[in-house]
């Protein structure tokens, strides 16, 4: 049985019983709150009118943005319309009765709106408030706008990104937007921790930027000290050689070798005593240095063989090597099956968290919601009558799915 086909996943749900109100938008909130909620907590989705920008993303399965798929599974949606009086007040009861409020909106707007951090700790001290930025909320941060390429492009991540003489590039996933999500959702859980061991978490906040360097830290480390920049990478690293990607005769072939132990297998798998006796490729620090000399001798070397005879040859060697794939190849293989990679949510088949508990994936609590699915679901649970939600959904600060919204007309009607 493969992974994806177990019929009783465990009941991994830690954070059953919390809930979240999510103002977040785009990729990195919503990632983090996605994983909160596969994780057991009640999330509610709060978008406005138009919905959240994600939900425009392409490719679309079924009319739906696969990206919303994906960041919204697990969650409950609501619409609420920020900009309306009525509608502040509707997610200021929201947040009363949450216990994790998590925001995105620049720096100075969700004070402005009234759903700051001072106006939910006023009205549920208890709240644990979550903003996150771009460049921070200092004087200087607050007033740059941020998304994924940007903060790349500030940090310095596309300057080392591609081959030399290239232009800068971008890392092909939304690194910085993923893994703030994942430092969110840490730090919820970091907090939730901490309180229960009697201490008073009241906020958190993450930067994009945070996150960017986080990513490169000695790099970074390295950059500051000497105030000179690394160099483009191209599909190696330069404190290791030989690691990256050489040319085989058919295809592209990476060798991972960044110990002298594992060099020798190299030059036993080539069969090639000469490369080993070259004085400049003699030590790590040396084939590091001499990157692109090594680079030219060994696509010399692997250019007269396909590719499947040189994995069989380095992997008899023991040395780490693999063929460079396509991402159409990666996700039909033989791996991606056995881990289970894919689990089905209604019917599409998402990328799994990364756990296995007790054996089992999580599986998918439910599948992203629809523009306002949830709205009259939630706002009866906060303590709406009839009345109330239909003069909100009729004065447009609270948006319902048009089948609720039809279905609570007709309960309106005389």
């Amino acid at each position: 049985m493969t992974l994806n086909q177990a019929s009783q996943p465990p009941a991994f749900q830690p954070l059953a019983g919390v809930r979240i109100a999510d103002f977040s938008s785009n990729m990195a909130g919503p990632y983090g709150a996605m994983i909160l909620a596969q994780l057991g907590a009640d999330v509610v989705k709060v978008e406005p009118p138009h919905g959240d920008d994600a939900r425009a993303w392409p490719p679309f399965v079924d009319s739906m943005s696969l990206a919303h798929r994906h960041m919204g599974a697990g969650k409950r949606g609501m619409v609420i319309d920020l900009k309306k009086r009525q509608g502040v007040e509707v997610a200021m009861t929201l947040i009363a009765q949450s216990h994790v409020v998590i925001q995105s909106m620049r720096p100075g707007v969700a004070d402005r709106i009234g759903i700051g951090q001072a106006a939910a700790r006023a009205i549920n001290p208890d709240v644990l408030y979550y903003d996150l930025n771009a460049f921070g909320s200092g004087a200087i941060g607050q007033a740059m706008p941020g998304y994924d390429p940007l903060v790349q492009a500030f940090t310095g991540i596309m300057q080392m990104t591609g081959h030399e003489g290239s232009a800068p590039t971008r890392c092909a996933p939304s690194l910085i937007d993923l893994g703030s999500g994942q430092w969110i959702a840490m730090g919820v859980l970091a907090a939730l921790l901490a309180r229960q061991k009697g201490q008073a978490i009241g906020s958190l906040e993450t930067a994009l930027v945070d996150t960017a360097f986080s990513v490169i830290p000695y790099q970074a480390t390295a950059a500051k000290l000497s105030g000179k920049r690394p160099p483009k990478a191209g599909s190696g690293n330069p404190i290791a050689a030989p690691y990256q990607c050489y040319r085989a005769r058919d295809a592209d072939i990476l060798i991972a070798a960044p110990s002298q132990r594992l060099w020798e297998a190299v030059v036993s798998a080539l069969d090639a005593p000469a490369l080993a006796a070259e004085e400049k490729f003699t030590t790590v620090s040396l084939r590091s240095q001499n990157q692109r000399a090594l680079e030219d001798a060994l696509n010399d070397l692997l250019g007269q063989q396909d590719v499947d005879t040189w994995i069989a040859r380095f992997t008899h060697a023991g040395v780490p090597v693999t063929r460079v794939s396509g991402l159409e190849e990666a996700v039909t293989s033989e791996v991606a099956r056995e881990r289970g990679s894919f689990i089905d949510s209604a019917g599409v088949p998402l990328v799994r968290l990364p756990w296995l508990v007790d054996g089992q994936p999580v599986q998918w609590a439910r599948p992203a919601p629809g523009l306002g699915e949830h709205s009259l679901e939630i706002l009866a649970e906060l303590g709406y009558d009839e009345a109330q939600t239909a003069a909100l959904v009729n004065s447009g600060a609270v948006g319902a799915a048009a089948s609720a919204a039809a279905s609570l007309a007709e309960t309106a009607l005389p």
